[in-house]
């Protein structure tokens, strides 16, 4: 599909591929005060991995970094060199979807804001077969901060993402799970606008001056910065929300 094209050459150009920050994942591998000493961990969704190289920094373990875009991978790793960790990062050019590893294999699961793409009950279900007894799982997803969401908020998210639902809903998913929940936190606004939406607004600038004739690139660009919009108007509603818990048995 031709826009595929430009939405990756887009989010390329990003130090991240979603919302979040160094110090949202420093604080959420703090929370698991029992992970091992040098765990065995899978990215799923990693990106350029801005969140894999801070996870090699400080969690001292051996890390899977799981993407199905190639030139995500190759940045991964570029950045892993320039801090001193590419030997503890395993680039892995899979679909989450497709993910074969054995049961029982990770001391450690991390996926921010990459999850949805299985259904976070289903991402949740996947997640607890690959990991070891009492392994841990940190996720970013997507949920309602407020009741009653505005009428156009909810028709984006229809199309969007339609399993958002509040905090709560979300927690009794984890239980069901059979997850222990350890911790929950919102993301900052901060974790959207430094490292994500400001820097693709600026992108978009940049490539729309590029694509000035190109009707596909344009759309692509416009949905981009309509989502933007949507978040400057109503960030009070939505956000993510950082969940980390630990398999039960």
């Amino acid at each position: 599909m031709e826009a595929m094209k430009y939405f990756y050459e887009l989010f390329s150009m990003l130090p991240r591929q979603g919302p979040g920050d160094n110090q949202s994942t420093r604080e959420a591998f703090r929370l698991m005060e029992e992970v091992s000493s040098e765990p065995y961990v899978l990215d799923i969704g990693c990106g350029v991995g801005m969140q894999t190289v801070e996870l090699a920094r400080i969690s001292n373990g051996a890390i899977i970094a799981l993407d199905n875009h190639q030139p995500f991978l190759d940045k991964l790793m570029e950045k892993a060199k320039q801090a001193g960790v590419a030997e503890k990062i395993t680039p892995r050019n899979q679909s989450m979807l497709e993910m074969n590893f054995d049961n029982n294999t990770f001391d450690l699961i991390w996926s921010e804001g990459a999850l949805y793409f299985l259904g976070f009950a289903n991402g949740l279900m996947k997640c607890k077969e690959l990991l070891k007894k009492h392994g841990y799982l940190a996720v970013t997803e997507m949920v309602y901060l407020l009741p009653a969401p505005p009428a156009s908020l909810q028709q984006f998210f229809e199309k969007e993402y339609p399993d958002i639902g509040d905090i709560q809903s979300k927690l009794v998913l984890i239980e069901k799970a059979d997850f222990n929940l350890i911790s929950h936190f919102t993301l900052p606004k901060s974790a959207w606008l430094d490292n994500f939406y400001s820097p693709m607004e600026e992108a978009i600038k940049l490539l729309k001056k590029k694509y000035t004739d190109n009707e596909v690139a344009l759309r692509v660009f416009e949905d981009a910065q309509n989502e933007i919009n949507l978040y400057n108007k109503y960030s009070d509603y939505f956000g993510y929300e950082f969940f980390i818990m630990q398999k039960n048995t």
